[in-house]
């Protein structure tokens, strides 16, 4: 782990996908879905997962709960298990980090959704400040062209690259990133975060299992990870996400040591997007290897041990 750091267009239809399905059982407990900036909706989602043979997915979506009713219908439909959760994005010591909450024991409850919608109206007007800066470099879009490249769901940066693509200002959505939209770029708005106490509070409130997400591509050291994972567990951190598809072989190993240093369970997932983010396959953690299905049966009786007696 080194210093600095540790270690396309919604459409009606799905994008098409690599076909080959898994031959042993998989799951993937991190994707996202056009309720936060992913471009499938959370059917379709599911319909994805299950052409693949995956036996779960969890939906993720960053600062949003509304599309897990939706999944959680989906999934005896097409024969695979939805874990309903969400990623919140945090600041813990002016580190940004993000927090990923299962609820495997029953759907968030009011105080957490109140947070959320609040961080979601923070969203939008982060938006329209991103809209502001391109339209002073030149490049102008509206908001119903974002509308359009997000399938009419929630908006979020990959759609505002999406929406630059459509114009011709960019040729992909990742040199939007690159040149406009990623931090210290022209149009880079930071955002609200919840502090790491208040995040993990919400979640624990509402039953739900806190992991923290990709810690590979946290920006501290190795010694502010496992400072930040030992007051987090002494909080109520209940996993890591070890297998994740931006981790190397020796970040996986020292996630793996964390977890097991500090009693949590090690999760893995491909942070899924959809066609915004192509070369990311559902169902595939670290060095291009699925997440297997033990991970889930692991994370389901830490949160058994977590419900109230």
């Amino acid at each position: 782990m080194g210093a600095g750091r540790v270690g396309g267009a919604a459409a009606a239809a799905p994008r098409s996908f690599p076909s080959l399905r898994y031959a042993t059982p998989v799951i993937d407990l991190h994707a996202h879905t056009t309720f936060s900036d992913g471009t499938l909706t959370p059917a379709e989602l599911v319909r994805e997962a299950a052409r693949l043979g995956l036996r779960a997915v969890a939906v993720t979506d960053h600062d949003s709960v509304d599309g897990l009713e939706e999944a959680l219908a989906a999934g005896p439909r097409f024969g695979v298990e939805v874990v309903p959760g969400v990623e919140i994005n945090l600041e813990h010591e002016r580190v940004t980090m993000d927090l990923l909450g299962y609820f495997l024991n029953g759907l968030p409850g009011p105080a957490l959704r109140r947070e959320l919608a609040a961080l979601r109206r923070y969203r939008d007007e982060r938006n329209r400040r991103i809209l502001a800066r391109l339209a002073g470099l030149g490049l102008p879009l509206t908001e119903e062209e974002l509308a359009a490249a997000a399938g009419h769901g929630a908006v979020g940066r990959p759609h505002i690259g999406e929406a630059m693509r459509r114009r011709g200002y960019v040729a992909s959505v990742a040199e939007a990133f690159d040149r406009y939209l990623r931090r210290g770029a022209p149009a880079w708005v930071d955002r609200r975060r919840l502090s790491l106490g208040r995040a993990l509070q919400l979640l624990l409130e509402s039953g739900a299992v806190p992991v923290l997400a990709h810690p590979g591509i946290i920006r501290t050291d190795e010694a502010g990870l496992c400072r930040l994972v030992r007051e987090a567990a002494a909080r109520g951190l209940a996993g890591i996400e070890c297998w994740y598809p931006k981790h190397d072989a020796a970040t996986v190993a020292r996630c793996l040591a964390l977890a097991e240093a500090h009693g949590l369970v090690a999760t893995g997932g491909s942070d899924f997007h959809g066609s915004v983010k192509p070369d990311v396959r559902l169902g595939v953690g670290a060095l291009g290897q699925p997440v297997t299905d033990a991970v889930l049966d692991r994370l389901r009786e830490r949160a058994d041990s977590l419900r109230p007696a």
